[in-house]
């Protein structure tokens, strides 16, 4: 005989409130952040409400040691909002025709559960905007309980301003300044249209279309453009182009099928990272790549932070990129009718990358023999009855034996991108290359090789085909004019790489076959990413839009295989209001658990650091200061180093070593993103870094410029108040066996350089796609 009972399911009210706040706030200063934005939202419905003209709005805020209050005079509550909305985690009373009209910020319904995480207590007075209805409520955090009615509420009749004031009592243990509120709360609050008066300071009221202005004396020309965007959406464009050889942008009008989205976007060219608001109020940083290195505001009615803040939801980064690639693209087409073109690096970097060399008729080009500079636009296979060649080397004998008075001779730049636009634009033109160009002298045959010469020819067909996907190729070892250390070409189909046995770099790799054999495949694999993939880059399939779209594919296959392995505080957030506030059973909670996917801990401990010399001491060795000269911000391979393994998640260097850069430390990327998100490292692509407050942004961008991966480090203590921008760097990826090592700049190795215990922070990665890029 056996009995059956039943238990409740019980919660423990403090760790949930902790959850709710502690655990998903990046600062106890966000209980400042959370109740200003309430604030904020009020007045923006009593605008709406009453009219903008009828109230001078404002939010005061006041801090000591035990407490803080802040009031605003917005709409304020009447008793059913403040019984069922502001006290009841989970239900917001922001979803209404008045909220969505005055464009409010916050709908995630936390109400007053967020502050228990710092707070002791908590006393609310407020007037609703329609009544003579005074509400005064107070709850104790050490007397709330989900069974028992634990508020206080009164209510008296009186006549007064609407609006709302929150007294919060501080935990004994919480030492908040006002100059620490201030700088936590800038980003949010600084271009705030109303005043927010922290301790008899104004805080707000930043105007940031100051961004695009420009004095008169430093203007050199205005251009206005409506603009269409591939996906039917429209705005207009304004730019201003400085004497400095900067593009500021001013974009309003803007319209998503065929409804118009409130807000604007203000960029100016090397602003540091891209901001998103929402009605004038920060919501976090847009990571966004780009080729003009814009930074800025968007401030669109559209954006959506995700529930605990850390970054903004896909769906708005998505929009976001669209239209500032539009931007760029047509930023791209006004420049190229501006003398300035030349000068501009954003504008080269957009031309080479989408092959846009038509646009590139302003740059110039050094012509022989009086050194004049001329526009690739006026060049032409014959000029003044004089034929025209280009020379592509810097032998001053071959320039001034074909650079006469007979003849004219365009020299290309030595500099990437510039010198690949060049040479692209005048081949178009018909201009022939001089004839004493690098040609083959010699072929060696198999048996003129030496076994360690025969085992480089395979390794690099078969590096060729595994790791950048061309099947068919053929490596000849030669001789080769001008003393140049390789050759490729395009023929029937085949790639053929012809190599200098007398090139320094192959003689270096010969000797390791030699001296230390296990070395010898990395050695191999960093000679071609070095030395040979800029030569072959545009015959790799991956690089093409096929194969981003096949990436993209795998990409998304390992997200799935891999979404359920690690738990998202972030989205704890509005998950256990619900649960709260009863909205949602427990066995919902377990199902909607299993969906996130996306933000994760990263922890790491000082036994976990190590040195670059001794964890991948084959990097070090094979130390080619002499690789050869290219755009070191294009696209290109990680360095890969599969047959090492590694415990440690810091690498650090005191050397300084051209093969990686000069980069001093390292930080290996999740174990999560190295499982679900490997092949796309495995590809070439770009890396920009963007840093603000918290955040550490990395945008990784696949060769064809398709597709982008960002990965979000949310740390736990702040950046400096100066250490803030944005910025490309050499793509320097380090791949193991199990880890995928990123550099840190020299701005942010404070942040990362651990001496002692150990560092936590939050993750959070996702692919970006944009299929619309010609």
């Amino acid at each position: 005989m056996s009995n059956t009972n039943k238990l409740s399911f019980q919660i423990e009210v403090k760790r949930v409130l902790e959850i709710l706040s502690n655990d998903i706030y990046d600062s106890p200063y966000a209980l400042l952040r959370e109740n200003i934005q309430n604030g904020y939202d009020a007045i923006l419905m009593r605008m709406q409400l009453d009219g903008k003209e009828s109230f001078l709005p404002k939010i005061i805020v006041t801090i000591d040691s035990k407490y803080i209050t802040i009031e605003d005079n917005g709409i304020g509550m009447n008793k059913d909002v403040v019984s069922n909305n502001f006290w009841k985690a989970g239900s917001s009373g922001k979803n209404n025709e008045i909220a969505q009209k005055a464009g409010v910020v916050g709908t995630f319904g936390i109400g007053a559960m967020a502050n228990f995480g710092v707070c002791k207590s908590i006393k609310v007075i407020t007037h609703y905007a329609q009544g003579n209805e005074t509400i005064e409520t107070f709850a104790n955090r050490e007397s709330l309980s989900i069974t028992e009615e634990c508020i206080e509420i009164k209510t008296y009749e009186e006549k007064r301003e609407a609006g709302t004031k929150v007294i919060a009592e501080l935990d004994d243990n919480l030492n908040l300044t006002v100059q620490g509120a201030i700088n936590y709360l800038n980003p949010y609050i600084k271009h705030l249209n109303i005043a927010v008066i922290i301790n008899g300071s104004i805080v707000s009221q930043i105007k940031y279309i100051n961004i695009f202005e420009v004095k008169p004396e430093n203007l050199y020309k205005t251009e206005t453009y409506n603009v269409t965007t591939p996906n039917n959406s429209s705005f207009t464009l304004q730019l201003n182009y400085t004497n400095q050889n900067l593009i500021k942008i001013y974009c309003t009008n803007i319209v998503r099928n065929s409804q118009k989205i409130n807000g604007n976007i203000v960029l100016s060219q090397g602003g540091g990272g891209i901001y998103g608001l929402r009605n004038y109020f920060g919501l976090a940083p847009i990571p966004v790549s780009g080729f003009f290195n814009l930074g800025g505001v968007v401030n669109l009615s559209i954006l959506h932070p995700t529930a605990g803040r850390e970054a903004l939801s896909r769906e708005s980064i998505e929009l976001v990129s669209q239209i500032i690639n539009t931007i760029e693209t047509k930023i791209a087409e006004s420049i190229s009718n501006l003398e300035i073109a030349d000068l501009n690096s954003g504008f080269l970097n957009y031309v080479s990358s989408n092959r846009r060399f038509e646009l590139a008729k302003n740059l110039k080009i050094v012509v022989q023999p009086n050194d004049e500079r001329w526009s690739l636009s006026e060049i032409q296979p014959i000029i003044d009855g004089k034929k025209v060649n280009y020379y592509s080397g810097r032998d001053q004998k071959t320039i001034q034996q074909f650079g006469n008075e007979n003849t004219h001779l365009l020299t290309l730049s030595q500099d990437n991108p510039r010198r690949r636009i060049q040479l692209e634009y005048i081949k178009r033109k018909g201009i022939s290359e001089i004839p004493d160009k690098a040609t083959i002298l010699k072929e060696f045959s198999v048996k003129e090789l030496s076994f360690s010469e025969v085992s480089l020819l395979i390794r690099i067909t078969n590096i060729l085909n595994e790791d950048y996907l061309i099947s068919d190729s053929k490596i000849i070892i030669g001789e080769i004019s001008h003393q140049v250390p390789s050759l490729v070409e395009y023929k029937n189909n085949q790639v053929f790489v012809y190599i200098s046995r007398e090139s320094s770099a192959v003689q270096q790799v010969l000797q390791i076959y030699s001296t230390d054999w296990p070395l010898f495949t990395s050695f191999v694999k960093d000679f071609v990413r070095n030395h040979l993939y800029q030569k072959f880059a545009a015959y790799v399939p991956s690089s093409t839009r096929q194969g981003a779209d096949a990436l993209h594919k795998i990409l998304m296959r390992n997200r799935e295989l891999y979404k359920y392995e690690y738990s998202d505080l972030g989205a704890l957030e509005s998950l256990m209001s619900e649960y709260v506030s009863g909205d949602i059973d427990f066995p919902e909670v377990l199902k909607k658990s299993t969906t996130i996917i996306r933000t994760h801990s990263q922890f790491v401990r000082q036994n976990q650091v190590g040195t670059v010399e001794q964890e991948i001491p084959s990097i070090i060795e094979n130390n080619a200061a002499d690789k050869i000269a290219f755009d070191e911000y294009s696209a290109v391979p990680s360095i890969i180093r599969r047959e090492t393994k590694t415990d440690k998640k810091i690498l650090k260097t005191d050397k300084q070593y051209p093969h990686l850069n000069n980069f001093s430390l390292f930080l290996s990327l999740s174990d999560k993103i190295f499982k679900s998100q490997l092949e796309f490292f495995l590809e070439p692509h770009t890396t920009k870094v963007i840093w603000s407050m918290h955040k550490v942004v990395y945008i990784f961008t696949h060769a064809s410029n398709n597709l982008s991966l960002y990965y979000d480090i949310e740390l736990k203590e702040k950046l400096s108040d100066e250490s803030t921008g944005g910025k490309a760097i050499p793509t320097t990826t380090i791949i193991t066996e199990n880890r995928i090592f990123v550099p840190i700049i020299t701005d942010l190795t404070n942040y990362f350089d651990i001496h002692e215990g150990r560092k936590e922070f939050y993750v959070r990665y996702d692919i970006i796609t944009d299929f619309n890029k010609s």
